[in-house]
């Protein structure tokens, strides 16, 4: 079913106003209708050194009155509901990109990999990060692919096959991932596993103290902060 399109008043202008304010922000999802609409949130990525300044811009905008409001706060991710001139807007704010604490996604690759909408408010990911990004979070979190995301991510990893693998995604892996959609078999525990250990290797490799920083981080955050961590990085 096609998902309807939400069109708050003033959207434009605040996308417009908050590039004026803070600069070029990237939408990670959920631009497809942007700067008018969207369908089921808006999703963007932040580095975690320009959170403060980011909430303090949107929740000053000149001529406008916004708000972002925090609702679940995690690691490497703030969720948040915008409340614009009355209106609420689903808005996600990710930070960094982690499965119990182990990164999966360059933020400098994709902040390098970025371009400018056509609109020239902001930026949108390379078609590979986004795809990479989308496969990724559902094989690791959840063991599966989408269902409903399943022709466009299939269509969009045969138009940038070339550029999704990593050292911890190799086209062995993506292949199987391509076929398992093509068959209709959207819940691949078996991928999930070997990519967890791929991961896991990957980032020890790579910085072995930041990992275990990361997974301890990821623990106190989940199970003993829960909605506080925020405060320490947003100045809220």
């Amino acid at each position: 079913m096609k998902k309807s399109v939400i069109s708050p008043p003033n959207l434009s202008l605040f996308l417009a106003r908050l590039n004026e304010q803070y600069g070029q922000y990237l939408v990670l999802r959920g631009y497809d209708h942007l700067p008018n609409g969207y369908t089921n949130d808006i999703d963007v990525y932040i580095p975690r050194e320009d959170l403060a300044r980011f909430f303090a811009c949107v929740n000053n905008l000149e001529g406008l009155d916004s708000k972002l409001v925090i609702l679940v706060s995690r690691f490497g991710l703030i969720k948040c509901e915008l409340i614009l001139n009355g209106a609420t807007i689903p808005f996600d704010i990710m930070y960094g990109f982690y499965y119990v604490g182990l990164e999966y996604q360059d933020c400098n690759q994709l902040s390098r990999n970025s371009k400018s909408h056509s609109c020239g408010f902001f930026l949108t990911p390379d078609i590979s990060d986004e795809v990479r990004i989308s496969l990724l979070k559902e094989l690791l979190h959840n063991g599966r692919v989408r269902s409903d995301k399943a022709d466009y991510l299939l269509k969009n990893m045969d138009n940038c096959i070339g550029a999704l693998p990593t050292d911890y995604f190799n086209i062995d892996a993506i292949k199987n991932v391509r076929a398992s959609i093509i068959s209709k078999n959207y819940y691949v525990p078996k991928i999930s596993r070997a990519l967890k250990a791929s991961i896991l290797r990957y980032n020890l490799r790579k910085h072995w103290a930041r990992t275990f920083k990361n997974i301890i981080l990821f623990a106190i955050v989940k199970y003993v902060l829960k909605n506080k961590y925020h405060k320490n990085i947003t100045g809220l």
